[in-house]
């Protein structure tokens, strides 16, 4: 049962007694009574009732097995967006290693951000040469392999807006105009993977994949890239079998956690 100091010194308005209530489930390592939280809380078993209702209407908690709660769905996501993808990363960073070292290529890890693509977590390969992007570097939408699977995971009011806004083409083969991009939608969402082919960095060649976090329900691309050149020789079928594999492993790990 998670311990509070002296409830003389809480906040006894009813946004305090509410907030207090999140913390205690929060902390909580199960799922808890409403007896439970009245008496960790310091509350009545009436007045926890009610806060308990508004912040289960809100899906700040939720119900769980029973007669119990838990923390809800909204908050993980506002934790999700918080952290950035860091607890994220944090468990997708071995995944990440058994991709880098089986190409020999540089691997990553992206989340959404607003109308951006944002590196979170990188892993480069025991061998000298490689590409390399830097964690919190920023990418596109629409030319990125990461970007274009993870617009792909939109609804079509976020593309419409998406696709209102300035874009610039990075290399000559970078595809700005909206047939094409929505072409790359088409693709990435039937085949649950993007290429970007000397899109975005000259010569670079990568793959990507998505997966949503289970708890937060917020979007990830896993991909992989190097020098065409070289990651160019092997064949795309291994790669994208690879991805989507290693998407898969990341969902039953964040379903675990």
């Amino acid at each position: 049962m998670p311990e509070w100091g002296a409830l003389e010194d809480q906040d006894e308005t009813p946004l305090g007694r509410a907030f207090r209530i999140v913390e205690i489930l929060a902390a909580a390592p199960e799922a808890m009574t409403l007896t439970e939280i009245a008496a960790a809380a310091g509350l009545g078993v009436t007045t926890a009732h009610r806060q308990l209702a508004s912040l289960t209407a809100l899906g700040l908690v939720q119900k769980a097995s029973g007669k119990t709660f838990v923390i809800g769905q909204r908050m993980h996501r506002l934790a999700g967006r918080l952290s950035q993808g860091r607890d994220v990363a944090v468990l997708a960073e071995p995944i990440l290693c058994e991709l880098a070292e089986r190409f020999g290529e540089t691997a990553f890890l992206a989340r959404l951000d607003g109308s951006h693509v944002q590196l979170v977590e990188t892993a480069l390969p025991d061998v000298s040469g490689q590409a390399y992007a830097q964690p919190g570097r920023d990418m596109p939408l629409y030319a990125a392999a990461s970007g274009k699977i993870l617009l792909a995971l939109q609804d079509e009011p976020f593309i419409a807006r998406y696709l209102m806004l300035k874009r610039h083409a990075y290399t000559p083969a970078t595809r700005t105009d909206e047939a094409a991009i929505r072409a790359d939608i088409a693709t990435a969402r039937a085949r649950h993977i993007a290429i970007c082919d000397n899109e975005f960095d000259p010569g670079i060649l990568s793959y990507a994949t998505a997966i949503r976090d289970p708890q937060t329900g917020e979007p990830y691309a896993v991909a992989v890239f190097g020098l065409k050149e070289r990651f160019g020789q092997v064949k795309p079928a291994a790669i994208e079998t690879a991805l989507i594999n290693a998407g898969q492993k990341l969902s039953r790990v964040l379903r675990g956690a």
